[in-house]
């Protein structure tokens, strides 16, 4: 069966064009042989001719490129020897192309062994026809073709293998980095780069330690191929010297490289020694502002000494590995600062309409009651206006914190901006729960703030409207719980009001 051409390897049309075009060049010449019924001339052409021709077809129809390789190279070397054979020295000049033509269409060895025996039954042909002077270089021309085409031959070999590996790492890496796009998830990324390494050097065995967020101890972000029970117990290493490489590539910020874990003498020695690691190298993985991100470390079963060019491939993944880690940085810090308040750290509007929209949803399923209170702070112009900013981000910040103290661990605290805060009673069924909750925030934000030096008092107006009594979506809850809290302020400030169809009726 044809193979189409579109699916045939660049070698493979090579041949086909090669093996095309001498079999038409040459069948003129076959003819030519015929017309002049010169037994010898159609002979050497016949073997020529159909020699290559069968070649083509085999490629054509079988696209077995090494087979018929091995065979053209053979075809032209008997056809050579034939032609010397019958018609003399003339044709001595076209070994030289066959010889390296050789090492293109045979294996290295076999083509110089081939050349090396094509050399010597031409000289047994050709001895006598020579004199003394030109038969040694005739034979010296062939060794030095045949050698010079070996040493090319070796060379190119070896830069394709270092390309190719070069073009396998490049893939590899593509691979990770579309990955990192795809995902900024640690979980799958560091994994695929540890297999990575792994694939390359496949007596190693990786893992990848990520800086905790105080900054003092290591955390597992990967180790598939490492025991189970040396992961473990590698999880919150602290940073330091003298407590296994990881931990001290990431205290020096440089790569530590221990070829013999039974002449250390520590903790992680003993647990090494238990996984039958033998060997190991650790490289600390540093951010571009010049900050410790983790440590990628290499294990070996046997004592292990890294070459060059496996310290440029591992540093290559720590790359790579930095990247899909400051990536997830960036993406938690823009998350962050697109969800949280930046002063408070609580949840700004955004995360809330999210939050709350969750917990409407739950609470119509559940058929359950929720409550949403809005808190604005009394006089709290009064302490920018006096003491300044700073001072009133100081309360803002201390009322975040004595709100939180107040809620339950399913409530919901948000700061909506200036001196407005909301929270959210998840679940509640009673309205002496809500009132019970509300009490205890305003009896709390009341208590009074200790700035420079003297007490500061700044009360809080709570305004509070229930789902699904007095509104169905949040942008309505948001309004009535404003209206109520706004009626708290007009009445006296420092007090708790709900809303009512009354208030309703004021703002129509």
């Amino acid at each position: 069966m044809t193979v189409k051409m579109k699916e045939r390897s660049l070698e493979d049309i090579i041949l086909l064009a090669i093996t095309g075009s001498a079999t038409l060049i040459l069948f003129p010449f076959f003819i030519l042989s015929l017309q002049s019924d010169d037994e010898a001339h159609i002979l050497v052409d016949l073997v020529a001719v159909s020699g290559i021709f069968i070649i083509f077809l085999g490629v054509w129809f079988t696209s077995k490129i090494k087979l018929f390789s091995g065979l053209f190279a053979i075809v032209a070397q008997v056809t050579i020897i034939l032609g010397i054979h019958f018609k003399g020295v003339g044709l001595i000049y076209w070994v030289f192309p066959i010889i390296i033509a050789s090492f293109y269409l045979l294996p290295t060895l076999v083509a110089c062994l081939f050349n090396l025996l094509l050399i010597s039954i031409i000289c047994l042909l050709t001895y006598e026809q020579f004199d003394s002077f030109t038969l040694p270089r005739i034979i010296a021309a062939f060794i030095v073709t045949n050698a010079f085409s070996l040493i090319f031959s070796v060379f190119m070999q070896n830069k394709n293998r270092q390309l190719l590996a070069k073009d396998k790492i490049n893939q590899l890496n593509n691979t990770i980095l579309e990955l990192i796009v795809k995902s900024n998830n640690l979980s799958k990324v560091l994994p695929a780069i540890t297999q990575g390494i792994e694939n390359e050097i496949p007596e190693a065995m990786c893992g990848i330690l990520l800086i905790d967020e105080k900054g003092k101890t290591l955390i597992l972000g990967a180790g598939p191929k490492l025991p189970a029970f040396y992961n473990d117990g590698i999880d919150g290493s602290p940073i330091g010297l003298g407590m296994g490489p990881c931990s001290e590539a990431a205290y020096t910020g440089k790569r530590v490289m221990v070829s013999d874990v039974s002449s250390q003498a520590n903790k992680w020695a003993k647990l090494a020694i238990k996984a039958g690691l033998a060997s190991c190298w650790s490289e600390p993985i540093i951010g571009n502002q010049g900050n410790l991100l983790g440590t990628l470390c290499i294990y070996y079963r046997k004592a292990t000494s890294l070459k060059n060019s496996d310290f440029k491939l591992i540093e290559q993944f720590v790359n790579l590995a930095r990247i899909a880690i400051e990536r997830q940085k960036t993406d938690q810090i823009i998350w962050q600062q697109a969800h949280y308040d930046s002063l408070t750290n609580l949840p700004n509007r955004n995360l809330l309409h999210e939050h709350l929209a969750s917990s409407i949803a739950n609470a119509k399923r559940d058929n359950k009651q929720l409550a949403i209170a809005m808190l604005d702070l009394d006089n709290f112009k009064n302490v920018n206006d006096t003491l300044g900013h700073e001072a009133g981000d100081t309360v803002l910040i201390e009322c975040a914190k004595r709100i939180t103290s107040c809620i339950r661990n399913n409530d919901i605290a948000a700061r909506l901006g200036g001196d407005e805060f909301i929270v959210v009673f998840i679940g509640t069924s009673l309205p002496k729960d809500v009132e019970q909750v509300a009490k205890k925030l305003s009896e709390t934000l009341a208590q009074p703030y200790q700035l420079k030096g003297q007490e500061v008092f700044c009360t809080a107006s709570i305004g509070i409207a229930l789902f699904p009594k007095d509104a169905q979506s949040v942008d309505a809850l948001f309004r009535n719980a404003d209206q109520a809290m706004y009626t708290a302020k007009t009445q006296g400030r420092n007090a708790i009001h709900y809303f009512n169809t009354d208030m309703e009726a004021v703002k129509n």
